[in-house]
């Protein structure tokens, strides 16, 4: 793969790749939503274009697989450029490479993901009641009557919750009788609750996600390729191929 990615044509050493790849996996673990909850196939190689999504239909009381669709892999990029002159400053000074914008182009590339995992999953879901999330008890009963219902639709879970920061800042907020509201979602959600800077304010993402019901497909997996010279800049890319596969409709449901 690395041929594919011309990185052996940029002038730098083996130590500055080092570091700016160590810098994109760091930053992107950390922003990483959907692939700490989602099961994920691959990587299957940057030359995957498509994935197979099966359907389920019941035929005489009889759960049986039926039509297979076809869904495109998704190519997301995000570009960052690196002049020369901080190159040879960080060869012949003591101060190292500052790698500020690696950093804002793997944050950018993992808003990316994110948004086509949890925004694609809230597409067309179902709708739960959200509830009073600025009153103890409020949480913890819109929450438990979503697995409820869910539950009733056959998704037995274990379920997953995702929300938005302003909304977990309220849920880690409620304390009654010395006992923690997120401590009490905590036990209904045994996949975790998880913050993420692309769900809405006013929302919440609850999914049951298992393989059977959802997964991530990705081709090629996040990397960081050389695209050439601009004048006395160094010009990259960090990029990756893939696509959600939502397998059973109302797996997700929104909270709102």
């Amino acid at each position: 793969m690395a041929e594919y990615l011309m990185r052996d044509d940029a002038p730098m050493s083996e130590g500055v790749w080092k570091a700016i790849d160590n810098m994109v996996a760091t930053v992107v673990k950390k922003n990483l939503v959907g692939r700490r909850v989602l099961p994920m196939v691959g990587p299957l190689g940057w030359g995957v274009e498509v994935a197979p999504l099966i359907g389920f239909g019941t035929e005489d009381d009889i759960v049986i697989a039926q039509d297979i669709d076809y869904i495109k892999l998704q190519q997301l990029e995000a570009e960052f450029r690196i002049r020369l002159k901080h190159l040879a400053m960080a060869d012949q000074t003591p101060y190292p490479m500052d790698l500020g914008a690696v950093a804002t182009a793997a944050v950018d590339i993992a808003k990316q993901e994110d948004t086509l995992v949890l925004l694609g999953l809230s597409e067309d879901a179902p709708n739960e009641a959200l509830g009073d999330w600025s009153a103890p008890n409020g949480p913890f009963t819109a929450v438990a009557q979503a697995i409820g219902n869910m539950r009733a639709n056959s998704f037995d879970g274990p379920f997953a919750l995702i929300v938005g920061h302003p909304l977990y800042a309220k849920l880690a907020s409620l304390r009654e009788y010395g006992q923690s509201e997120i401590e009490r979602v905590e036990r209904l959600v045994e996949v975790g609750i998880y913050q993420s800077s692309v769900m809405p304010d006013d929302q919440a993402l609850l999914v049951s996600p298992q393989s059977w019901n959802m997964d991530i497909v990705v081709g090629q997996d996040i990397a960081t390729a050389f695209v050439g010279n601009e004048g006395l800049d160094l010009g990259f890319v960090i990029l990756e191929t893939m696509a959600l596969r939502l397998k059973r409709a109302g797996a997700a449901v929104v909270m709102s």
